[in-house]
């Protein structure tokens, strides 16, 4: 049977965020993409090969997600606003948030393997990039005050959702996630 790359990276995505990447085991991936050992190794070279996939297709999905955003948005900000909104309530529910894959794995892998380690933050670093440039594009357009920084907002950004994510762990109230994330974002809007 031929695998479908696509396929066997999206069922492999959600196991190893299910899992983490030292909780999944060979045995574990060849039962979920229904491949064998020797079709696993010829296809990502080894469990890390489709690993470190894994990660590159997470980032690209993501950054897709962000410049869709944009594209629909009226301003940049409401596009992060947007993308923001949908990651903490998934198809609209607060309950299915889930702790981002990058931020999972930078935790997981923090005492090795270091490739992975770094390989997630470089993913971080390229979410990150991706804020800073909407930033900067609200700055151009005079939504932002000429001297806010656009690299620190969008390091702002990012340590806020993740704390947004592990705060909805503890909280049931949609409203009052919505209220957090409307504060974050009602921050960005210059005084007059």
């Amino acid at each position: 049977m031929k695998y479908k790359p696509a396929d066997a990276l999206n069922k492999a995505t959600e196991l190893f965020w299910q899992k983490g990447f030292q909780g999944t085991k060979m045995r574990d991936l060849q039962d979920k993409l229904d491949m064998r050992p020797g079709s696993i190794y010829a296809g990502f070279g080894s469990k890390e090969g489709l690993f470190l996939q894994v990660i590159d297709c997470y980032v690209e999905q993501s950054l897709k997600k962000i410049d869709d955003y944009n594209e629909l948005a009226k301003t940049p900000l409401d596009a992060l606003y947007n993308f923001v909104t949908d990651y903490i309530f998934v198809d609209g529910k607060l309950e299915n948030c889930r702790v981002c894959l990058l931020v999972k794995t930078v935790s997981e892998t923090e005492t090795g393997p270091e490739h992975l380690h770094a390989h997630a933050l470089a993913g971080l670093e390229k979410m990150e990039q991706k804020f800073c440039e909407l930033f900067t594009q609200a700055r151009q357009q005079g939504l932002l005050k000429q001297e806010a920084n656009p690299e620190l907002l969008g390091k702002w950004l990012q340590m806020q959702i993740m704390g947004l994510v592990m705060y909805s762990k503890n909280c049931t109230n949609k409203n009052d996630i919505t209220m957090m994330i409307e504060s974050v974002f009602s921050s960005f809007q210059p005084h007059v």
